[in-house]
């Protein structure tokens, strides 16, 4: 039996300029983290039948191509043996609230699949294929390979389409610090990425330019993340977090909603530096910053309008695979890079 765990992330700057139809063009280019919420899939040789017991989504007990979550379709399509199995899934957070959870699923079961034996990097990839290629959704490749990595990275979009990782080291006790000052608020609505993106990615096929410059606006504020980061200024940062909210509202009419509007105005009025939705918007998880002084100012103001805090503390563990004997001895497998 296996059981593989992969991180959820949170993206700081650059969000959106992974996307093919704009990285493939221009390049882009994105600043995230992962937290200690995550995706769990266990596995373990079916005994009971000769084909696939899932419960994912619900239950099912079929050949590959009767699983019903498209995700795990596609991932056994890919790279499962053949083997009589049973799949089982857990999620810390909702799917579809903007902290990369279905990309998490794709990089835990790719993972535990091939038995531990992918680098981070090439879990990363091959959760990309599975999404953009395999079920052509219009997507980027971030929230894979922040999630097989685990902790801060930076990473590069070329035009080429190679995701260049780099590692960003953080300050053990500014990251300390953000763990208090930035808070997770769950709107109660939760949407498909792809449908979200779909506007934005048909209007850059068709060379929006207004949609273009907010983009590149949106990579330019990745480096001031970045130094933020780096100078351990945790209000810069949450500066940066409502300079990209400001312009990602306006990248499609699906992206915000009045709710979300009303309580991140209500949020700065009571004294947040900034914030965003997580994810492609229309719902999901609203991250805000706000210093000690007026975090309880903050959270009364945002807990008004019906949305729930989440505890979150940022994570640096990346995709993990254990196998475990029937004595029940574990065994790391999954190598980190």
């Amino acid at each position: 039996m296996w059981i593989s765990s992969a991180p959820l992330r949170i993206s700081l700057a650059g969000g959106g300029t992974d996307v093919p139809s704009y990285a493939q063009r221009f390049g882009g280019m994105v600043l995230g983290a992962t937290i200690d919420l995550r995706v769990t899939v266990v596995g373990r040789p079916g005994t009971a039948h000769g084909h696939i017991r899932a419960c994912l989504d619900e239950c099912s007990s079929t050949a590959t191509g009767g699983v019903s979550n498209p995700f795990a379709q596609e991932a056994l399509r890919r790279h499962w043996d053949g083997s009589p199995l049973d799949l089982v899934s857990f999620a810390d957070v909702p799917g579809g609230s903007g902290l990369g959870s279905s990309s998490a699923f794709s990089v835990a079961l790719v993972a535990g699949l091939e038995g531990g034996r992918l680098t981070a990097g090439e879990a990363g990839e091959a959760a990309s294929v599975i999404e953009l290629e395999g079920l052509g959704r219009p997507v980027g490749r971030q929230d894979q390979y922040l999630s097989a990595f685990g902790g801060f990275h930076l990473l590069h979009f070329p035009r080429t389409g190679v995701v260049e990782v780099t590692e960003v080291p953080v300050d053990t006790q500014f990251t300390r610090r953000l763990d208090e000052e930035l808070l997770l608020f769950f709107t109660g609505r939760t949407r498909d990425a792809g449908e979200v993106l779909g506007e934005q990615n048909a209007r850059l096929k068709h060379s929006d330019q207004e949609v273009e410059r907010r983009l590149h606006e949106i990579k330019a504020l990745t480096p001031l993340a970045l130094d933020a980061l780096k100078s351990k200024d945790a209000t810069a940062l949450g500066e940066v977090l409502g300079q990209h909210w400001n312009l990602k509202r306006r990248l499609g009419t699906l992206v915000s909603m009045p709710v979300v509007d009303r309580a991140y105005a209500d949020a700065l009025d009571a004294g947040a530096s900034g914030g965003k939705l997580l994810g492609a918007g229309g719902g999901g998880y609203l991250l805000l910053h706000a210093a000690a002084g007026v975090r309880h100012q903050v959270r009364t103001a945002v807990t008004a309008h019906g949305f729930t805090e989440r505890p979150f503390r940022f994570d640096d563990c990346g995709v993990r695979v254990i196998a475990v004997d029937p004595a029940g001895r574990s065994k790391g497998l999954m190598p980190s890079h």
